[in-house]
């Protein structure tokens, strides 16, 4: 066994590590398997599957290659029957094959291939989750392995063996295969165009054949009526294979399981006699009628991908509609006769069928379907078993949107039937809309009886049902209309005869109060199930499709609903508190709010004068003849959301409803015609003349919510209000007017800083909370210049101090984060806000008040230690991120110059420079990596910097750059979702090398201009990479000065090898300079980064083949961003770059390394010395093509340490 191990001793650990007594006795094993079974990973930990990388102390230097790895897990494998240790060998198999497959020869891949079918073979009876691991190895491998390896695409013959034996080993055969086909539709992670042509090839080679082998056998075992447990494992194996060969992305859409309800599946053409000529329905549909659960499951599962398949796939409309007719016919008979309903009584075929359903209707157009014979009998059935589904939403409730989603897609088409079938449809949707409505109401006593989870309190997911209602019943708008209005008539009466009982009764709690309570409750409910009903139907109105009769029906819902919030409104102000509750609250209040969305969408903007019906019928009842007039009614009902009653039992339902009710005032202030509207109205005047009501508790700093969202009603409160009130232009005087609280607030808690006033000092910390959150809202919303110029000049310099002053006292507490944030905000420069008079000083004093802030933040920040690991994201990092934000804004903001510091003599700049530099540093890398936020943050600065300032520092410390280069070494090959922090760090990058490269050429040129006669210059043949001579020559000099003196001297070398500048580089002599060159050269020295660039080149080299790595074997969405530093890096060292890529290539299987070698003389063809943009462009689109010809290869990286020449 692995070096000093038995075997037993090697399951000991194998059994602790999948099932340990403690935390140390699995780390302690699982570090000595990693060190006897190394993966040769690059990454380390631990995956729950067992197959995690070495750990940091190494492996077994007895184990010199992944194939020494993956012999000892295949001798582990034959050794042993310990289970634990049979999953570890598996797994561990797996990591290598996964993380080394390119390092295997083609003769090893084979091995390792051919003994896992054997061993699996030879294995039937082992654990199922171990032949699971064992099948998904051998699909991975299959996989890898499937574009070099003719043998493997001969798949079906291979596992013939299996079909050969008993049902066992059948079984263990069709699990292979499901196993296979369902890697191969996974997406790659390393090259994705690579394992997509491998599924292509697949898919076009061995896919059809295993379905029909699959088909095949399922009509073999349907023939032979056997039901034992192993015929019954067969049946299911059989199931989830024609499952997994049907859901192949066929075409690489690649879309989310999630969303696998969407679309067609886009079944190849070849398939199509499977389809047409094979019987597969029938087989299918008497499997389904044959089998019992569970796998009667897996059957309709099938029937319902066929139900969607792509109706191009047929050869014509006879033999597609021959197709949809069948199911139909079949669809009829389940519901028909009483095989088919006892079938359906099983919960997950009757959920399946429903899905069924849904996608059949969504592949298939209504005048296909409406031209079956039986097509009013088929209609009637499938909605009588739609409305007896709705009324059954207790049973099954999820299966309800797919019946809604089936006459959903049915109405929306209506145009194309014939009439007597629109009518049909019609009067079915009538009758759906009442079973609806009654499943509705019925589950108001559901949920308050226990026995159901409330619909309403997932507000996200119902409000998805109910736009598919509101389809169907505006279908026949009137008559479904009619409906809902004379069931809100009846409980409106109803609800008003509780209330007077109610209002007798007083608030005293006593047996009658608690019935009345309980009826009010349900009534209450009910209702709140109309609002939404009714408002979604007002909301599904189509503009230029609606008619008159609709629109006053529409309009019957609004008054209706405003008859039940004036109710309501009266009945809140006077009834007994013991008569509420702050779920019901919620809930009706927010179908109102939804209520008050949907008409806003619909009949208020520029073609609300078209809908005179609606506004006819509130006319006459409720006096509303405008939009203008129902706008000041949401915002004074809606208003009233913000209030609390104070009670702390509510706080949570409260806090909720003033999240939904702000987030509606943010709609309204988001349109331009509503804003404008909104901004007229006397109730949005008074909101804006007495914005921090005492009745809006929201408004309590000492208020705190855990919900984030909820946590910043404040924000947005005060960023609705700053868009209302910005919506005119000339608003100076409304300005003045809306800052005066805070004014008054500001100037109390200055007075208290200064020994005066009755404040105490948690009364100023959480009123400055609460001001800074609402002042960040405030300035978000400030768009353009004068706007910004009027905050400006009113809070600077009057209340900055203030800001500076808090910051100093109270660094690490939540204020100190809420202060960052308003001044991230406040100094941000988006649409060109921050612009000042070109005579002005402003620009330089925000940024000198934003070096106050951020110097005194930063130097607590670096005082303050991180007590517990698990916390260092809130005490510290959190800062520091807001830090690098507004130092990135702030150097970005293009409204301060920051040479006038340097000029007269303001350490401004360079205090928070220092700090930011420091900051960096107490930051490991690995942390500033694993923050997501935080490296966003730090590489964002880090962009900006490079762009403009960087250089123009004298100097920078030794230790920070060498953080930089190595943060940006290590951000670059990360993967992930967000590339944006690669992006920036690429950008970093680029810049430092063009910067760089541009001086070395500029000082070459500048010395050529500068010698005494053209004779003096050397002859071209004598020419060589000027860049390389150049630093070669500084380099030789012992201490890097003389920026003229190198350049000429490098001219002395130059060669014109191949190379081709735009500038001409080349120069005299070193013995040939004039006496005014030579005393340039003293009095001139290389400039700092230079220096630091050429001085270490191993930092470059790093970056160099790591970005070429990525650019060959990643397939990242930033290309683009990924080629512009690679051309800087390839200039500054061309010949790391040819000795690397010559044992990139040397490292290749010997039939690649020609091919290859071709492709990397391409990478550079046509390409000049110089970073122009078009030598730039040149660049990007031959890494394209280069980038996309090795992705048909398969190739082994080498690794920066491999590679040797990083020394």
């Amino acid at each position: 066994m692995a070096a000093s191990l038995d075997l037993q001793t090697l399951e000991q650990y194998c059994e602790t590590l999948y099932n340990p007594p403690n935390p140390s006795g699995r780390i302690q094993a699982e570090s000595l398997l990693n060190y006897h079974f190394p993966t040769f990973s690059n990454t380390n930990g631990y995956n729950a599957n067992g197959a995690g990388s070495e750990s940091v102390q190494g492996h077994n230097p007895n184990i010199a290659s992944p194939i020494e790895s993956a012999l000892l897990c295949r001798n582990l494998l034959e050794n042993s029957t310990n289970p634990y240790a049979l999953m570890f060998g598996t797994s561990r198999l797996k990591t290598l094959v996964d993380d080394q497959f390119t390092s295997f020869s083609t003769a090893e891949q084979h091995g390792l291939r051919t003994f896992v079918l054997q061993y699996i073979y030879e294995h039937p009876d082992l654990q199922p989750f171990i032949i699971s691991s064992q099948a998904q190895l051998f699909a991975i491998i299959t996989k890898l392995g499937w574009i070099e390896n003719q043998e493997f695409r001969a798949l079906l013959d291979q596992i013939q063996v299996f079909f050969q034996q008993g049902v066992g080993h059948r079984v263990l055969g069709v699990r292979l295969l499901t196993a296979v086909a369902t890697e191969m539709n996974l997406p790659g992670t390393k090259n994705v165009v690579k394992h997509r042509k491998a599924a292509v090839g697949f898919r076009d080679a061995q896919l059809l054949p295993i379905f029909q082998a699959a088909l095949s056998m399922l009509q073999s075992v349907l023939q032979s009526q056997q039901s034992d447990p192993p015929t019954e494992k067969l049946k299911e194996a059989l199931m989830l294979l024609m499952k997994a060969c049907l859901a192949f992305d066929f075409i690489g859409s690649s879309y989310e399981d999630s969303s696998e309800d969407m679309g067609s599946l886009q079944i190849p053409t070849t398939w199509r006699p499977v389809f047409e000529e094979s019987g597969y329905l029938d087989i299918l549909w008497e499997s389904w009628k044959t089998f019992a659960s569970p796998v009667s499951v897996l059957v309709m599962e099938c029937l319902s991908q066929a139900a969607s398949i792509r109706r191009s796939l047929f050869s014509g409309d006879d033999s597609r509609h021959a197709y949809i007719y069948r199911f139909m016919q079949e669809i009829m008979q389940t519901l028909t006769t009483a095989a088919g309903q006892n079938k359906l009584q099983d919960l997950g075929n009757y959920h399946e069928f429903c899905r069924m359903l849904s996608r059949f209707k969504m592949t298939y157009q209504l005048s296909e379907v409406s031209s079956y014979k039986d097509i009013q009998q088929w209609l009637s059935a499938v909605g009588e078993f739609t409305a007896q589904g709705f009324l059954s939403w207790k049973w099954s409730p999820n299966s309800v949107p797919y019946l809604l989603t089936f006459w959903n897609k049915t109405v929306g088409s209506l145009s194309s039937v014939k009439h007597e079938t629109e009518l049909q449809i019609e009067a079915i949707t009538v009758n759906l809309a009442g079973a609806y409505l009654k499943s509705c109401l019925e589950c108001v006593h559901a949920v308050m009886d226990g026995d159901a989870d409330d619909p309403l309190e997932s507000e996200e997911a119902l409000l998805v049902s109910l736009d598919m209602f509101a389809n169907i019943a505006r279908t026949k708008h009137t008559e479904s209309g009619r409906l809902l209005v004379n069931e809100f008539n009846n409980l409106s009466i109803k609800y008003r005869e509780l209330i007077q009982r109610a209002t007798s009764m007083g608030g005293a709690a006593s047996t009658g109060s608690t019935d009345i309570k309980e009826s009010l409750l349900v009534v209450e409910l009910k209702l709140t199930w109309l609002v939404y009903l009714m408002s979604s139907i007002i909301g599904a109105r189509v503009m230029y499709q609606s008619t008159s009769e609709q629109d006053q029906m529409d309009g019957e819902f609004a008054c209706e609903i405003l008859g039940f919030i004036h109710q309501l409104q009266v009945w809140t102000a006077q009834r007994p508190l013991y008569f509420a509750s702050p779920d019901a609250h919620l809930h009706i209040q927010s179908s109102i709010i939804y209520f008050y969305q949907q008409f806003r969408a619909t009949y208020i903007g520029e073609e609300s004068s078209k809908a005179v019906k609606v506004y006819t019928q509130l006319s006459s009842r409720w006096g509303l003849n405008t939009p203008n007039q129902v706008l000041n009614v949401i915002m004074d009902s809606a208003l009233n959301n913000l209030r609390s009653i104070g009670d702390p039992a509510w706080k949570k339902q409260e806090d909720l409803l003033v999240l939904r009710t702000l987030k509606l005032f943010m709609n309204l202030a988001s349109g331009y015609s509503s804003v404008k509207y909104i901004r007229k109205l006397e109730t949005t005047k008074a909101l804006l003349k007495n914005h921090s009501a005492p009745g809006f508790k929201f408004l309590d700093p000492t208020r705190t919510s855990s919900d984030t969202a909820v946590a910043r009603c404040r924000t947005i409160y005060y960023t609705m209000l700053s868009r209302i009130l910005f919506a005119e232009d000339n608003v100076d005087a409304e300005f003045w007017k809306f800052i005066k609280p805070w004014e008054a607030t500001l100037d109390r808690v200055a007075l208290a800083f200064v020994g005066g006033g009755d404040l105490g000092e948690e009364d100023i910390r959480l009123i400055l909370l609460g001001m800074f959150k609402d002042l960040r809202g405030f300035v978000s919303s400030i768009t353009n210049r004068r706007q910004y110029n009027l905050f400006y000049e009113w809070f600077y310099p009057a209340y900055t101090p203030i800001v500076l002053r808090a910051i100093e006292i109270w660094p690490q507490n939540e204020i100190g984060i809420a202060i960052l944030r308003f001044w991230h905000e406040f100094v941000t420069n988006k649409s060109s806000r921050v612009t000042f008079d070109s005579s002005s000083p402003n620009g330089i004093l925000l940024f000198r008040e934003t070096s106050h802030l951020l110097s005194a933040y930063g130097s607590n920040l670096l005082s303050r230690p991180i007590t517990d690991e698990s916390t260092r994201w809130s005490e510290k990092y959190k800062g520091i991120m807001l830090y690098f934000n507004i130092m990135s804004v702030s150097l970005s903001g293009k409204y301060t110059n920051f040479g006038v510091f340097k000029l007269y003599g303001d350490k401004a700049l360079d205090r928070v420079l220092d700090i930011f530099f420091q900051l960096m540093l107490a930051i490991p890398v690995a942390d500033m990596i694993a923050f997501p936020k935080l490296g966003a943050s730090f590489f964002s600065v880090i962009d900006v910097f490079a762009t403009d300032h960087m250089t123009g520092m004298p100097s920078m410390p030794q230790p920070v750059l060498e953080y930089i280069f190595r943060a940006v070494g290590e951000s670059v090959p990360l993967l992930g979702h967000d590339s944006s922090c690669s992006t920036m760090a690429c950008s970093a990058i680029d810049k430092i090398c063009s910067f760089v490269l541009n001086w070395l050429i500029k000082n070459k040129t500048r010395i050529s201009d500068s010698a005494d006669s053209a004779d003096e210059m050397l002859e071209t043949d004598e020419i060589e990479d000027p860049v390389r001579v150049a630093r070669d020559r500084l380099l030789s000099t012992g201490s890097i000065n003389g920026a003229a003196a190198a350049a000429a001297a490098a001219a002395a070398a130059s060669a014109a090898a191949g190379v081709r500048g735009s500038v001409d580089l080349s120069g005299g002599a070193s013995g040939l300079l004039s006496k005014r060159l030579r005393e340039q050269q003293q009095q001139e020295g290389a400039h700092w980064l230079v220096e630091y660039v050429l001085r270490n080149k191993d930092v470059m080299n790093y970056l160099l083949v790591v970005l070429f790595s990525v650019v060959v074997f990643e397939n990242r969405n930033n290309h683009w961003a990924l080629s512009r530093p690679l051309l800087g890096l390839i200039l500054l060292n061309r010949d790391l770059f040819a000795e690397y890529t010559s044992l990139f290539v040397q490292a290749q299987l010997p039939d690649r390394q020609e091919p290859l070698q071709k492709l990397v003389h391409g990478l550079m063809e046509g390409i000049e010395t110089n970073l122009s943009t078009a030598n730039r462009d040149r660049f990007t689109t031959n890494t394209n093509a280069f980038r996309r010809e090795c992705s048909q290869m398969t190739l082994m990286p080498v690794s920066p340490d491999d590679s040797g020449i990083m020394s």
